[in-house]
C-alpha cells in the first residue's frame, strides 16, 4: 500500500515548495508513495482524515497556522480519526516543539524552517523505513494482530498493546497502551481471535478478558485485578481459581528462562 503524503501550510510559497521536494524524495529514492493532498485550510486535512483514515498516511504540518486552530490541535484531530498515522511538524519556532507533548500527539519527527531537502529526505526516508519494518513484522508475525472495526474506521492491532478488552452492553472496549477502541460484539465471540497466537488471554469475569503479559496485582480477597494501566477488572469467583492456575504457570515459565 502506498503511503499518502498530506500538506498543511498558510503560507503558499513554503507550500510548494515542500511538495516540490517531497516529490524529489519520492522520485530520486523509489518510494512508493505520493503527495496526494496539499492545502492552506485545517478543517479540510479533517475532512481527508475522516475520509481515508484506512490508508497509510502521513502528515506533514504547520504549527502556526494563521487560523483558529493551530497544527497541534489539527494534529490532535486527526489523530482521533487516524490513530496509526505519521505526524510530522513543520515550524520556524524549535520552541513549540515541546508543547507537543501535553497534546499527547505522538509525532514522528520535528522539520526547523526554512527545511532543508536533506531533512525532509531523511525524515521521508525514516517514514518509509518503519512502515517497511511494521509490513515485514506483518508479513512475519500474521496471527499477533486482531482487525477490528469501529465505526467506519478500520484498526490493526497488535496484540501484545491490548491490556484488557471491557463488555458494557453490547459494545466491548479494547483498553490498549495508547488509546480505547469501541466496537459491537460480545466477549465470547472474540476470545478465540486474541488466543489465535498463545494463551494469553484469559476470561476472568462476565464483562472482562485480560491480557495475563499486563496483570499488575491479583486480589483474590475482595475479587480484582490491577492491570499495567492502574485499571481494575473484577474477577468472578468461578475465575479465581483458573486465574491463578494461569499466573502460576506463567511466573513458572520466566523462572525457567532466568
Amino acid at each position: 500500500m502506498s503511503i499518502n503524503m498530506v500538506l498543511c501550510e498558510d503560507k503558499q510559497v513554503i507550500l510548494n515548495n515542500i511538495r516540490t521536494s517531497l516529490e524529489k524524495v519520492i522520485r530520486q529514492n523509489g518510494i512508493d508513495a505520493k503527495v496526494c493532498f496539499t492545502t492552506d485550510n485545517p478543517k479540510r486535512v479533517i475532512e481527508y482524515a475522516k475520509q481515508y483514515a484506512q490508508g497509510i498516511n502521513a502528515y506533514f504540518l504547520d504549527i502556526n497556522l494563521g487560523t483558529n486552530m493551530n497544527g497541534l490541535e489539527l494534529a490532535k484531530q486527526i489523530r482521533s480519526f487516524d490513530p496509526y498515522c505519521y505526524i510530522t511538524f513543520v515550524t520556524g519556532h524549535p520552541e513549540l516543539c515541546m508543547t507537543v507533548f501535553k497534546y499527547h500527539i505522538e509525532a514522528f519527527e520535528y522539520l526547523i524552517k526554512p527545511v532543508s531537502y536533506q531533512a525532509l529526505e531523511e525524515c521521508v526516508l525514516s517514514i518509509n523505513k518503519h512502515y517497511s519494518n511494521y509490513l515485514n513484522y506483518q508479513k512475519h508475525n500474521k496471527n499477533a494482530i486482531i482487525k477490528i472495526r469501529s465505526g467506519n474506521c478500520d484498526y490493526n492491532i497488535e496484540l501484545h498493546n491490548i491490556i484488557f478488552v471491557e463488555s458494557i452492553n453490547q459494545k466491548l472496549v479494547v483498553h490498549t497502551k495508547s488509546r480505547n477502541i469501541e466496537f459491537f460484539g460480545y466477549l465470547k465471540d472474540i476470545i478465540n481471535e486474541l488466543n489465535k497466537s498463545g494463551e494469553n488471554f484469559c476470561r476472568c469475569h462476565r464483562s472482562y478478558i485480560i491480557n495475563i503479559n499486563h496483570v499488575k496485582e491479583v486480589n483474590y480477597k475482595d475479587s480484582y485485578i490491577i492491570m499495567s494501566n492502574d485499571e481494575k477488572c473484577f474477577m468472578s469467583r468461578q475465575q479465581k481459581s483458573e486465574i491463578k492456575v494461569v499466573l502460576d504457570r506463567m511466573v513458572q515459565e520466566n523462572d525457567s528462562t532466568i
